[in-house]
């Protein structure tokens, strides 16, 4: 499986977030969006602390744990490449392979930064 995240899962490498998923799902509203936008951008980077910690313990289990729970709400917002690596992470901690988990624990981290930055462009450009 990680090859298959690792070859396929950035169409678009500029846009990490399919925004119109979100939009979608709060019927146009702006104002939720965002909101919704900005708690995973928090709950997320919170999550990666602890992802690190994780790592550094060279706990699997929780990374495995962790990639489980943002997973689906990566999904929510349309990230669906972050939520192909967290899937990806939590199938690492399944199959007991520390190496497949440090591989993706090192796109996770850079993955997620672009995510931000996307996220604050599009809700910079809501408020004009």
């Amino acid at each position: 499986m990680i090859a298959e995240v690792k070859n396929g899962s950035f169409p678009d490498e500029s846009s990490p977030v399919d925004i119109a998923v979100m939009h979608r799902m709060f019927h146009n509203n702006s104002a939720l969006v965002r909101k919704f936008g900005l708690k995973f951008i928090e709950v997320a980077t919170d999550t990666l602390v602890k992802m690190k910690m994780a790592q550094a313990g060279k706990d699997l289990l929780t990374l495995g744990r962790l990639g489980h729970k943002l997973k689906s709400s990566a999904r929510t917002i349309g990230a669906a490449s972050f939520a192909d690596l967290c899937e990806a992470l939590e199938k690492a901690s399944v199959d007991n392979s520390w190496p497949d988990a440090e591989s993706l624990m090192a796109e996770i981290s850079p993955l997620l930064e672009r995510i931000a930055q996307q996220l604050e462009n599009e809700f910079s450009k809501m408020s004009e």
